[in-house]
């Protein structure tokens, strides 16, 4: 893959390893290929549907996939896309992940699943995710990196296109959940700006923090899908200049100390960012790390409006590590949470004055350590609302989903890649974020840093 990110076949599973490559080429040279007539696209989708016919038992990265979809379609002249299964498509049953007791049948798909048929992407089948997105066991297996967790909670959606399953997956952001496995899977991920609006038909973990989100295998493939397919028409994306030297900043966390590995990547990309002349600084952001407890109990909340009528139905059976992050968010008050919602607005207020005034993008690690293995287990995905002496929420050292939160809570989009391999062949990711709806510029830098990634790994080796 173009971001250096390339692991050993040791460490794919033996029936992906096998015949991944041929789904997984970068779409503009599958296009040249067509258009050359040096791939035979009957052959193409029959050798496809026997993949992953073959490959998914393995892998489980689908909730619902049907071969006749796949038959029927214009496949691989045309570009295929996934939904995760928190998201309504007409014709698909939405089961959230819970294996029993729930099924919605929607009259008709959500407007992300309507634009992104519009542009002429094809529908072939819905993405596993984790039980209400809120659950810690991993309905789906790496197939790039099978030592290594897929994460979650848009798990399937990662492992489909990792696989070469689709070329593209929708899934949904609330705290990282397509940032996460898409690292981890060896993809890129593209979360949008949050609003209202794209939510339509989506069901939601945490309306104010969550947003929709694009799952690639590369930023190659992000910027030709942006471009063949219209991608930012579709999603409403404004044009936006693109400066020809970017003002970057970079900030972690105060007082939480970076895997050196990680410290490692994160000087190599400022020291490419310098090299090519852009301008690298650090804000002072202590105050908007400072608020990472509040957002989670945000969320929380919210989890707990959105699933909490599911914890009395007798029909429906819960995991208890699901019950327990649904039911963390019901100690918060009603005035505690129009608190934290007009907290939300001032840190959007903030982030909006920063990346319009003083810098073009803010570069954040994914994670302070390196990737979970796949046998690690959470009690719970939500954080518990412990209090201080203040009464203010207060982050369990446990939990380490810190770093992705931020944007979350600022409502902003995100671009999230593996810059590199770590000593024992695991991703090291990378967020840049943007303004809100800069997505434009996202796509335009992507390029850039996947480069910066590829030779960063080369002065390293």
């Amino acid at each position: 893959m173009s971001t250096a990110v390339s692991p050993s076949t040791s460490t794919q599973t033996p029936v992906v390893r096998s015949r991944r490559d041929s789904f997984t080429l970068p779409l503009a040279t599958r296009r040249a290929l067509l258009d050359g007539g040096e791939l035979d696209p009957v052959r193409y989708q029959s050798d496809l549907i026997d993949y992953i016919r073959a490959a998914d038992p393995v892998v489980r990265a689908f909730a619902d996939w049907r071969p006749g979809d796949l038959e029927r379609s214009d496949v691989p002249r045309t570009c295929t896309v996934t939904y995760k299964d928190t998201i309504d498509v007409a014709g698909f049953a939405t089961r959230l992940g819970i294996r029993t007791g729930f099924r919605n049948y929607p009259h008709r798909s959500a407007l992300i699943a309507s634009r992104l048929s519009a542009q002429g992407l094809v529908c072939v089948g819905k993405a596993a995710v984790t039980e209400c997105a809120l659950g810690t066991e991993r309905p789906s297996r790496n197939p790039v990196f099978a030592e290594l967790s897929a994460s979650g909670s848009s798990t399937g959606s990662a492992a489909a296109v990792a696989a070469g399953f689709c070329d593209v997956s929708v899934g949904t952001d609330s705290g990282g959940s397509i940032r996460w496995p898409a690292v981890y899977c060896g993809a890129t991920a593209l979360r949008l700006t949050s609003s209202p609006r794209w939510l339509a038909g989506v069901h939601t973990v945490s309306p104010s923090l969550e947003s929709v989100g694009l799952v690639v295998r590369t930023p190659a493939d992000l910027v030709w899908l942006w471009r063949t397919h219209r991608l930012g028409v579709a999603l409403d994306a404004p044009p936006v200049a693109v400066p020809g030297r970017l003002r970057v900043g970079v900030s972690t966390p105060p007082g939480d100390p970076l895997h050196p590995e990680v410290a490692a990547m994160l000087t190599g990309v400022i020291r490419g960012l310098t090299r090519r002349g852009h301008l690298v600084r650090r804000p002072d952001l202590t105050s908007v790390w400072a608020h990472r407890p509040k957002a989670w109990e945000l969320l929380s909340r919210e989890a707990n409006d959105s699933f909490g009528s599911l914890l009395d139905r007798k029909d429906v059976l819960l995991a208890d590590d699901t019950r327990r992050a649904i039911r963390a968010g019901s100690a918060t008050s009603d005035q505690r949470y129009a608190d934290l919602l007009g907290l939300r607005h001032a840190t959007r207020a903030r982030f909006d004055a920063l990346l319009s005034d003083d810098l073009d993008l803010l570069l954040i690690p994914l994670e302070a350590g390196l990737p979970d293995r796949a046998e690690r287990h959470y009690d719970s995905t939500v954080p518990a609302a412990a209090r201080d002496g203040s009464g203010d929420s207060v982050q369990p050292a446990a939990v380490d989903l810190t770093m992705t939160i931020v944007a979350s809570f600022a409502g902003l989009p995100v671009l999230a890649l593996p810059m590199g391999l770590s000593a024992a062949g695991a991703p090291i990711g990378l967020q840049v974020i943007a303004r809100a709806h800069a997505e434009h510029l996202l796509v335009a830098v992507a390029e850039l840093f996947a480069d910066l990634a590829d030779h960063d790994e080369e002065g390293r080796r």
